[in-house]
C-alpha cells in the first residue's frame, strides 16, 4: 500500500508566499504545475494547484514515479488508512474485539461492564438475556449473526496467536538445547 508519505509532496502553504500571479507557474522536481484561485466569502484570494491528470483543484500534489499527481490519481492513501487484514494479527485481535464488546453492549447497556475485558466469548445467550423492548425481531437476529461471527473472528486470531507463541516457545527451546549441548562439549 503506498501511503503519502513515501513521496515528495508539494502543498500550497509553502509556496503561497512566493506567487505573484495566477499566471505564475510553480517549478518542482523539474515539473511544472499550474495554479488557479477562488474567492473566499471574507475577501481576499486563495490560491490551488492544478492537478496535471483530473484538472482538479488541489492544495497538495505528490511527485509519483516521475509524474505530479493529485493523492486520489495516484492512489495513494492516509498512514491510518491501513487496511485491516494488513495487520498483524494481535492488532486485529483487538479490533475484533472492540467492535464484539460495542455491539454486545447495544444489545445491552446495562451488561456493559461484563463486556469490557477481553477473551470473554462465552456462548451470546448467557449474557443477552432476551431482545431489547422496542427491537424488531430481525434486527436483533442480524445483531446476534453479526456477534457470532465477531465471536468466531476474535477466536480464530486468538488461535493464530498461540501458534505463533507455540512456534516462537519451540525456537527458544531449540536454541537453548543447542547451547547447553554446546556448553557440555565445552565441559567435556
Amino acid at each position: 500500500m503506498r501511503t503519502i508519505t513515501d513521496y515528495k509532496q508539494l502543498n500550497i502553504k509553502n509556496v503561497v508566499s512566493t506567487i505573484h500571479s495566477v499566471k505564475d507557474c510553480v517549478r518542482f522536481n523539474g515539473h511544472k504545475v499550474k495554479l488557479t484561485t477562488t474567492s473566499p466569502n471574507y475577501g481576499g484570494v486563495r490560491y490551488w494547484f492544478v492537478c496535471p491528470i483530473c484538472d482538479k483543484r488541489k492544495g497538495t500534489l505528490y511527485d509519483v514515479r516521475s509524474v505530479m499527481a493529485c493523492r486520489s490519481c495516484a492512489k495513494l492513501y492516509y498512514p491510518l488508512q491501513e487496511n485491516i487484514i494488513q495487520r498483524d494479527s494481535v492488532s486485529q485481535f483487538l479490533y475484533y474485539d472492540r467492535l464484539l464488546s460495542k455491539a454486545r453492549t447495544e444489545l445491552n447497556p446495562k451488561f456493559e461492564w461484563a463486556f469490557s475485558s477481553y477473551l470473554r466469548y462465552e456462548p451470546i445467550t448467557l449474557s443477552l438475556h432476551n431482545k431489547p423492548k422496542g427491537m424488531h425481531w430481525s434486527t436483533y437476529n442480524n445483531k446476534i449473526e453479526h456477534i457470532d461471527k465477531l465471536i468466531n473472528k476474535a477466536l480464530l486470531l486468538s488461535r493464530v496467536i498461540n501458534i505463533g507463541k507455540q512456534k516462537d516457545a519451540d525456537e527458544i527451546g531449540k536454541q537453548y538445547d543447542a547451547i547447553l549441548s554446546e556448553q557440555q562439549t565445552f565441559i567435556k
